[in-house]
């Protein structure tokens, strides 16, 4: 696992394809891959909290304009998302096999009851274990996605209004640079050539 300087972890961008691949690898032996495919991919492309996951409902998702309504908790305002390509495929596909249900909850349990905590937390552990990430834990989705939004060089104000955030402090705490920031800053420096 990454760790920044201010002690946030995060999955790097093979870390994180490795995690994804390791869940799809299992659709022979696991009925509800697709399901949990989507519920990781949209909780890393959304910047979900694992409690957040349980309050989206069929009915949030707007398949024609490809957005995606997400009611937050603690102190963050909810959101409406544009997904992308990736994310809008996959979610349409479990759509298709799995809900067809307007008014039920986005994400349920085998027994087709709300999904809870305890099964996200379930399933965390299981795919870090399958995908030999070992300190890998839910939140670190949340995490990832800003850091990796960071490594294009999306600037900390676009990153304030991608996540959200009420306030630029609660962003900031991502501004540390990664590993690839700095070769790529460095990189620069001597490509340009600029100094005596």
């Amino acid at each position: 696992m990454r760790k920044k300087t201010n002690e946030i972890k995060f999955l790097s961008k093979k870390q994180l394809s490795k995690l994804l691949k390791t869940i799809e690898n299992t659709k022979e032996t696991n009925k509800y891959y697709l399901r949990d495919l989507t519920i990781f991919n949209l909780s890393y492309y959304c910047w979900l909290r694992i409690s957040e996951i349980s309050l989206i409902k069929r009915e949030n998702y707007n398949k024609q304009t490809k957005e995606i309504y997400i009611r937050r908790l603690k102190w963050s305002l909810n959101s409406t998302i544009k997904l992308d390509k990736k994310r809008e495929q996959i979610l349409n596909k479990y759509l298709r096999e799995y809900k067809k249900n307007e008014d039920s909850d986005l994400f349920t349990t085998k027994t087709w009851k709300q999904m809870t905590k305890s099964t996200l937390e379930f399933l965390t552990h299981k795919y870090k274990n399958l995908s030999n990430l070992k300190d890998f834990h839910f939140h670190m989705l949340k995490h990832s996605i800003a850091v990796h939004l960071l490594e294009t060089w999306l600037s900390i104000f676009e990153l304030k209004n991608y996540l959200w955030h009420k306030n630029i402090n609660s962003t900031l705490v991502y501004s540390t640079f990664t590993p690839q920031m700095s070769n790529e800053m460095y990189e620069k420096i001597n490509k340009w050539g600029f100094l005596v």
